[in-house]
């Protein structure tokens, strides 16, 4: 009679070398998407506050349009307020900030925009201009355009340098973009 033996199966499992391979791989990806994460973080913020802008002014031509009376806003680098001389009416009753309060980067701004901005009783913007947006840790930029006379506005991605003295401010360099 033979004798089988019966012995134990190996365990099954990882070694200590394949466990630390694969550690090291899912660390190195985890690096990758935190740092995809920052500039995804700052392009979101720069397109938050450029629709932000452009709600401000709907809002604004909308309140005119309703009560019938022209009105005004002053618009800066931190949104929409009311305006500080009191020969025009206030818009709206309260003012709508660019950036969210969790918003940990601040904006930087470039605006040829009269800082008080007019509406007329029919609703038509008075005022008009291009403001770009852009953050500082990010070379990504969006642009809003107000044109004149019917103050028709739109949003895009700006292409160049808006504090270069050779090109300068330009709605022309304010491109549509499909996303928005």
């Amino acid at each position: 009679m033979s004798r089988l033996s019966y012995a134990a199966p190996a365990e099954q499992g990882f070694s200590l070398l394949e466990l630390l391979l694969i550690l090291s791989i899912l660390a190195v990806l985890a690096g990758f998407s935190l740092v995809n994460a920052g500039e995804y973080r700052h392009r979101l913020q720069v397109d938050v506050a450029a629709r932000r802008l452009q709600l401000g002014l709907e809002r604004a031509r909308l309140f005119a349009l309703s009560q019938r009376q022209p009105c005004g806003l002053r618009v800066s680098a931190e949104g929409w307020q009311k305006p500080l001389v009191s020969e025009l009416a206030a818009c709206v009753s309260s003012q709508l900030s660019l950036q969210e309060p969790f918003a940990e980067v601040p904006l930087t701004w470039q605006s040829n925009l009269p800082q008080l901005m007019r509406f007329a009783a029919n609703g038509l913007t008075l005022d008009g201009g291009t403001v770009v947006l852009g953050s500082l840790h990010s070379p990504y930029r969006r642009c809003l355009v107000i044109s004149l006379p019917l103050g028709v506005s739109r949003i895009g991605r700006y292409d160049g340098d808006p504090l270069d003295p050779a090109i300068g401010l330009s709605s022309s360099r304010c491109l549509p973009n499909e996303v928005l």
